[in-house]
């Protein structure tokens, strides 16, 4: 028997592929400014030789690079698994899209982390230079000089970082949580039309992707403007 492709069971797959997007905006908006957050945190630690926070964010970033990403989720979610059997309460409680969003969160942290650290080398030493020799304090020449200097260089990283982050989060299924793939997927019992419904998915995904590249290429230009 042939290939059968059904364009209306297709059509109804995008619907039911959209209806996921809240589900995916949440596993990787959430992660996204929290791993920008945390990681450039971490950047500012390392490139500044803040006691103690240098090492531990050399250690994180090392950690979390090296690490795939679907371990470190089953970690997480043994983990707390294991906190909550500790404290006698009933693993079946545990808020499972919490446990992914905090373990992407943590991933894209030691990703977003080098990024960021890069865009801060690429600040020319003399900034540092003027902003001292004005009496400007350290966090002035930071928020000041250097971070808005350095958004040029960390917007595309950044921007990459975010796709990284909606492809990774289709992983959710793994512990239980119903993502786009998973959702459209189980719509196919008794037809098994899984062509029909992959095909939705990918037509979702990159439509999501190629948004959030043509936000981060307007971002790029905008931000370079400000900086010329």
């Amino acid at each position: 028997m042939g290939l059968s492709f059904d364009p209306s069971f297709f059509l109804y797959e995008l619907g039911v592929a959209v209806s996921y997007l809240p589900v995916v905006a949440l596993l990787s908006g959430v992660p996204l400014l929290g791993g920008l957050a945390l990681g450039t945190f971490f950047a500012l630690c390392r490139v500044y030789r803040v006691p103690f926070w240098q090492k531990f964010a050399q250690g994180y970033v090392v950690v979390m690079r090296s690490v795939p990403m679907l371990l470190q989720m089953f970690l997480a979610y043994f983990f707390m698994k294991a906190v909550y059997g500790a404290l006698s309460l009933s693993a079946a409680d545990m808020d499972k899209t919490a446990i992914v969003a905090a373990s992407l969160t943590l991933n894209a942290a030691g990703f977003l982390s080098e990024g960021v650290r890069s865009a801060l080398l690429s600040v020319e030493r003399g900034q540092q230079e003027a902003g001292e020799s004005v009496g400007l304090t350290q966090m002035q020449i930071i928020r000041c000089l250097v971070l808005p200097q350095c958004l040029p260089v960390a917007v595309p990283v950044v921007g990459q970082g975010f796709i990284s982050i909606i492809k990774g989060s289709a992983a959710a299924y793994l512990l239980g949580v119903i993502e786009m793939i998973q959702g459209t997927a189980m719509k196919t019992a008794g037809n098994y039309r899984y062509l029909e419904a992959y095909c939705a998915t990918a037509i979702i995904y990159w439509g999501l992707t190629m948004l959030v590249e043509r936000l981060t290429f307007a971002l790029e230009r905008k931000v370079r403007r400000h900086a010329g």
